[in-house]
C-alpha cells in the first residue's frame, strides 16, 4: 500500500510556478493544488468535487467541511476565480489534462465541464480523448495567447510565490483585463455539449458560474 506524502511550498511553489506564478493562476489552495497535480502527477482528468467556492448553504459543503470564504478572498489574485479556473482549463488541456466538476450544487466558481460520479467511472480514455479535442477546438486560442503575452509582457512573477510582499507593484486594471481574456477564450468552449456515448439519461453537461 502507497503511504501517504506530505507535500509543502518546497513542492507546489516550483510547480505552480512553472506555470506563470501565483499572481496569475491565483493564490488559493483549489488552484494551487490543482497546478501541482498536473505538473508532477500529469493526470488525463482532474476532478473536483466539493471546492465549488459558493458560502451560502448551511452545514457540510465542501471537502473541508463548512464552507467558509478563503481568507485571500479580497487578494487581488482572486478577483476573478471564474478567470482563475478558466486560465486553468486552458493550461490542462496544453497538457492532456481535461478538468471536470463532480458537483451536483446549482452554481459554482468553477466553469468546468460537469459530471456525475458515475458518468465519470463510465468513460474510456479514447472518449476523454474525444471530449479533450472538442473542448479544445471550442477555445479562441487568440485570446489565450494574448493572455499569455500578457503575463509575459507584465512580468509578476516572484519566485519564491510570495507575492503579497509586492502588491505595490501589481496592478489590478491589468489583470482585470487578463482574466477577461482567459474568460473570452473559453466562452464558445463551454457553450458546447461535449457528445458523450453514454446513457441518454445522463445529466447535460454545462458549465455553471456564479
Amino acid at each position: 500500500m502507497q503511504q501517504a506524502q506530505i507535500f509543502s511550498a518546497s513542492h507546489y511553489v516550483p510547480a505552480q510556478n512553472s506555470f506563470g506564478g501565483f499572481v496569475y493562476a491565483g493564490g488559493t489552495m483549489s488552484m494551487t493544488a490543482a497546478y501541482w497535480t498536473i505538473h508532477s502527477q500529469k493526470p488525463d482528468v482532474l476532478a473536483f468535487l466539493g471546492c465549488d467556492m459558493i458560502y451560502d448553504q448551511p452545514g457540510n459543503t465542501h471537502f473541508y467541511g463548512v464552507g467558509r470564504a478563503d481568507p485571500l478572498r479580497n487578494d487581488v489574485t482572486l478577483r476573478n476565480l471564474e478567470a482563475k479556473s478558466a486560465r486553468l482549463l486552458i493550461h490542462a488541456l496544453r497538457r492532456g489534462c481535461l478538468c471536470v466538476n463532480l458537483s451536483d450544487l446549482p452554481r459554482s466558481r468553477l466553469i468546468f465541464p460537469r459530471l456525475t460520479l458515475h458518468e465519470l467511472g463510465a468513460l474510456s480514455l479514447s472518449q476523454f480523448s474525444e471530449m479533450k479535442a472538442e473542448m479544445l477546438a471550442g477555445l479562441r486560442l487568440d485570446q489565450a495567447e494574448e493572455a499569455d503575452r500578457m503575463e509575459e509582457e507584465l512580468g509578476y512573477f516572484f519566485e519564491d510565490g510570495m507575492y503579497w510582499k509586492h502588491l505595490d507593484k501589481l496592478d489590478e486594471k491589468f489583470l482585470a483585463n487578463i482574466d477577461r481574456l482567459w474568460m473570452v477564450a473559453v466562452e464558445a468552449s463551454l457553450s458546447s455539449r461535449p457528445k458523450l456515448p453514454i446513457s441518454p439519461t445522463r445529466r447535460e453537461i454545462g458549465a455553471s458560474s456564479a
